[in-house]
């Protein structure tokens, strides 16, 4: 079996990840890796470069074309909106979602005034303009190497990264703290891998519906939900986190719209049964269109 993915070091452990999963059913694979779009273009901010499938046509393509049997993706990364006879397969190995600050041991409310915080993401720009208005915000590109090298070489006073990037290759020490999801509330599908293959493969599919977690999918589901309703991008100024009270089996669902310049904040939450994902998401993204957040995303 072949299996897709991005070339950098973040995304080839993820891709090995599942390649570990896939031989413990004794199936075998190969790495294919791809250079995408967002790889490529390092001189510009991605909101500059486009929208949607910065980091997966390129392995959309692959598929289609019978390249590889199947692409490993972070979740974050892959638009609502997906190639006529693609599907995802399975949510799998889910890592924490929160994001995470870098600081040199001092927390983000510690920063000093004037402080240099580095993030790549127009919604992580949006809640440190919201939260920390007397910081400088630089956008910062290129790999987990990369940025930390950026960050150290140009003493910012922090750096703003995913957790589950983080955790994954094994850099847990240098995380300063862990920010709170229900006020910096993470990405739609932060932490997630996404198993991406065709729709005409019924037999993979019930392969990889192995490694398929139902708390991992509700969650992704009623994330993603939000997303589509209010634009579907990835790169908009939009947080989602779902909680799964396993005990209840239930989905606690908060959205969150910030204008770029942190002054306006739109909220909404509900709760539902994991079975009802689709419906909690559409209740959410409902709350914040009603509230405007719509208005706000198209701004940008």
């Amino acid at each position: 079996m072949k299996i897709g993915t991005r070339a950098s070091i973040l995304a080839v452990s993820q891709a090995e990840s599942i390649q570990k999963e896939l031989a413990r059913h004794a199936i075998t694979s190969t790495l294919v890796r791809f250079e995408t779009k967002g790889d490529k273009i390092l001189d510009r901010a991605l909101d500059k470069i486009g929208d949607k499938g910065l980091f997966t046509t390129e392995l959309e393509h692959a598929l289609l074309t019978h390249e590889i049997d199947l692409a490993v993706h972070s979740l974050k990364d892959l638009p609502t909106e997906m190639p006529s006879g693609l599907t995802i397969a399975a949510y799998a190995l889910a890592e924490d979602p929160r994001d995470v600050f870098i600081g040199h041991d001092l927390p983000l409310a510690g920063l000093p005034h004037g402080s240099v915080v580095g993030t790549a993401s127009l919604r992580r720009t949006a809640w440190l303009h919201q939260i920390r208005p007397d910081l400088h915000v630089t956008p910062v590109r290129g790999n987990l190497h990369t940025r930390l090298n950026k960050w150290r070489d140009q003493k910012w006073g922090g750096l703003i990264l995913a957790a589950a990037g983080v955790h994954r290759l094994g850099w847990q020490e240098l995380i300063t703290e862990y920010l709170d999801p229900t006020v910096w509330v993470p990405a739609p599908g932060q932490g997630i891998l996404a198993i991406q293959m065709r729709q005409d493969h019924p037999r993979l599919g019930e392969i990889l519906n192995w490694l398929n977690n139902r708390g991992h999918a509700a969650r992704a589901i009623a994330e993603r939900e939000v997303l589509a309703r209010l634009g579907g991008g990835c790169q908009i100024p939009l947080g989602v986190h779902a909680e799964l009270n396993e005990a209840v089996g239930s989905l606690h669902l908060v959205g969150k719209v910030v204008s770029l310049d942190g002054g306006q904040a739109i909220m909404a939450e509900a709760t539902n049964d994991v079975g009802r994902a689709v419906e909690l998401g559409r209740a959410v993204a409902d709350d914040l269109r009603r509230q405007g957040a719509y208005e706000l995303i198209r701004t940008v």
